[in-house]
Order: structure tokens, then sequence, then C-alpha cells
């Protein structure tokens, strides 16, 4: 009686033993089905528009929780120097539930970075450069401190200082406050979040613009070759004159 139980023991064991353990079958399937998962997100990466440089704005922004296991937007190649005389007429954009205007020669991009709510190609004689409206959870710093960064980004010429090349105002918009920052010079910063490598280029431009009044402030900011910023300047600022929040 004892040995007959003992060898059911045994046997019961044994079979739950082996369903816990999936077939070799159904685990090679499971992995060959992961990897094909894994190669489609890799082909839809591909397939995706990349996006323009940062410039390190999301890296030095509000902390995020998240962003150690965030990939850094890749950098968009700058296009070729364009010949463009702007016609004047616009396009109106929204980021989140604020609208404005943009001309419309400027691209469109799509977005990775969460931190960033639109984005657009802007053409011109210098070669591409970028504007980029961000938005963080909790501001990222006051107006001085944002201010106090971007000036940290640029180098000023032998025998001046940065407030030398740096010119403010500001201006309201209904319910909407915007303070213009319009920095140019030697830029030396991160090419793009999490990038060693530097943007180290003579003779830039930018012009950002913080606009409160719509919960979390908004960050707009156009960057490049001080030829093709100069071009859509008064654009850029005529834009942010039609903002409206809702």
């Amino acid at each position: 009686m004892t040995s007959t139980s003992s060898v059911a023991t045994a046997l019961f064991l044994l079979v739950a033993a082996c369903d816990s353990t999936p077939p070799p079958a159904t685990a090679k399937a499971e992995a060959k089905s992961g990897d094909a998962k894994s190669g489609d997100a890799k082909a839809g990466d591909a397939k995706a528009k990349p996006e323009a440089k940062s410039h390190g704005d999301e890296a030095k922004a509000a902390p995020n929780p998240h962003a150690q296991a965030m990939p850094a937007p890749a950098a968009r190649p700058k296009g070729p120097p364009r010949e463009i005389t702007p016609s004047g007429e616009t396009r109106t954009e929204k980021a989140a539930e604020l609208s404005f205007a943009v001309p419309k020669e400027w691209e469109t991009l799509a977005v990775a970075s969460p931190m960033r709510v639109a984005q657009f190609v802007v053409p011109g004689p210098g070669g591409d450069a970028e504007m980029v409206v961000f938005r963080f959870a909790g501001g990222a710093g006051g107006v001085d401190a944002n201010i106090a960064r971007w000036k940290g980004q640029f180098v000023p010429p032998e025998g001046k200082t940065v407030d030398d090349i740096t010119k403010t105002s500001s201006f309201e918009v209904g319910t909407l406050k915007v303070t213009l920052v319009d920095i140019t010079g030697h830029y030396k910063a991160p090419e793009r979040p999490g990038s060693t490598a530097m943007v180290d280029e003579d003779d830039q431009r930018m012009i950002a613009a913080i606009v409160e009044g719509s919960g979390d402030a908004f960050f707009f900011k156009l960057f490049g070759a001080n030829k093709t910023v100069e071009l859509w300047a008064k654009a850029y600022e005529d834009g942010l004159r039609a903002a409206k929040a809702g």
C-alpha cells in the first residue's frame, strides 16, 4: 500500500512539472513572434520622419522620471541654403490648446519627444533653421531662469558680454503674456539630449519666446543660421502676436 502511494505521488509531481514548462515548440514560436514584433518596431522607426536638432532644451528642462528609458530624438539632417522670398501667407497651427500662425513656407514635422508639442523646418539662405514649441509639466522654471539658460548657450565675442548680444522684450496678446529673447553669436551646446556631440557654430541666432497665461508655459524657439532666422524674424513674431488659447 505504501509503495503504491509513493508511485502515485511521484507520477503526480512529474505531470505537474511538465505542465509548468511550455513545450519547446511553443517557446520557440513565442520567441520568433517577439522578434517579429521587434523587427516591426524597428521598421516603423526607420520610416518615421526624423526630428530636427533640439539643442539641449529637453536635456536641461524639468526632470522627467522616465528620461532614462527614453531614447534621445534623432537629429534631422540640415537642408542646404535656399533662396526664398517670403510670400506673407500664413496658416494656423496648434500646440495643445494654443493656436498661432506660421508662414506657409515652413514645413510641419511630426514630433517624437513628449516635451515637444510642435515642430517646423524653416528654410532660408543660411540653410534650414528650426522652430520648435516645447511644453514641460510644471513649467521648467521661471522666465529669468530660462533666459539665463539660453544665454549660457552662447559665447560672446571678445570684449563683449552675453548681455551685449541679447535683446529682451515682452508684449501681451489677450490673456497671454509673451517674453521674447533674441540672441545672436557663437552657439555652443549639446547637439541633442543625451549626446556628447556639440554644436559649435558661429553666426547663429535664437529667438525664443515664453508664452504664459494658459496653464504650463509654452516655449517657442526659432534657431539656426543668422541669415535664415533674420529672414523670418518678423513673421515669427507676428505669428506669436496672433496666438490664442483655447
